[in-house]
Parts: structure tokens; sequence; C-alpha cells
């Protein structure tokens, strides 16, 4: 018998940890699953919840205070959806067709949701830390976010 997702989906984060990308990783019980939970970019500490039965694994409130329907809103949206456009490079491109990607808003917490599939967990994980990555490192990067990245994601004014 195979591992189960919960122990999948937990090695595949592990390894994020083991190679030194995330730090104070941890797990709790949560909800009929488990969360994790680690610091990433900029000392930001993280949230994921991963729900075995829906197979779904959420990045929750990845970014905070964005008011449903605002410019930011928008553009989060438009941003996550097109790292699944052909424009992407492959090893770049989420296959919606291999992972369901959806963006919540709650209370002004955007939250990021990964539909897995059973049998492509670990492509499932991967995919969504790499669009993370990309939403931490290319989305956030834009001029207009400058003020936002040192109210919430710790960037030195200084340094903007």
């Amino acid at each position: 018998m195979g591992a189960s997702p919960v122990e999948i989906v937990r090695a595949s984060l592990r390894h994020y940890a083991a190679r030194g990308a995330f730090r104070s990783f941890s797990e709790l019980p949560h909800r009929g699953g488990v969360r994790f939970q680690f610091v990433w970019f900029r000392d930001v500490m993280f949230h994921v919840a991963f729900d075995p039965r829906t197979l779904t694994l959420t990045f929750v409130n990845l970014l905070p205070a964005v008011p449903a329907r605002s410019a930011m809103d928008r553009h989060f949206r438009s941003f996550v959806s097109s790292r699944s456009d052909r424009s992407v490079p492959e090893h770049r491109r989420v296959d919606r067709k291999k992972v369901g990607v959806t963006i919540v808003n709650r209370r002004g917490q955007l939250s990021l949701v990964c539909t897995l599939r059973p049998r492509l967990l670990e492509y499932g994980v991967r995919k969504a830390v790499h669009l993370v990555h990309e939403v931490l490192m290319d989305f956030l990067n834009e001029p207009q976010y400058v003020q936002y990245n040192v109210d919430y994601f710790n960037l030195n004014p200084e340094m903007a």
C-alpha cells in the first residue's frame, strides 16, 4: 500500500524545508487535515492547509489586506491565471488539467487554493509552491506594490 495523501504532501513540503527554502517548518492538526507553517519570503510566516478529503492545498491569507474587487485583487487574479497560459514556458506553467487553482478573498484576505489530483500530488504541491514563489518574486515586485511590501512583507523602506 502506498503513502497517504497527507504523507505525500508532507514529504513534498519538507523537501523545500530540507533545501533551505522554508525555515521553522512545523505541522499541526487542522479540521480533518493538516496545517503547515513555515517562514519563507522576507521572514514572513506562511500557513498552508491540506484537506485530504478534497485534496485541496490552501495558502491561507497569502496576501493580507486586499479588498475584494480592488485593483490589486483583479491584478492578482489575472497574474495567477496567466501562469497557465501557453506563452509561459512549460517548466513554469501550471497545467490546469493537472492542478486546479482558485483564488478566494475572505474579508480582504487572499488565499490561493490548489486542487490536487490523486495520482499527481507531488506535481500539484511543486506547482503550487512555484506559483506562490512567482507571486512573491514577480507579482509583488511590481512598482505599485512597494508600500504593500513595506506594510506586509518586511521590505525595508530604505532598500525600496
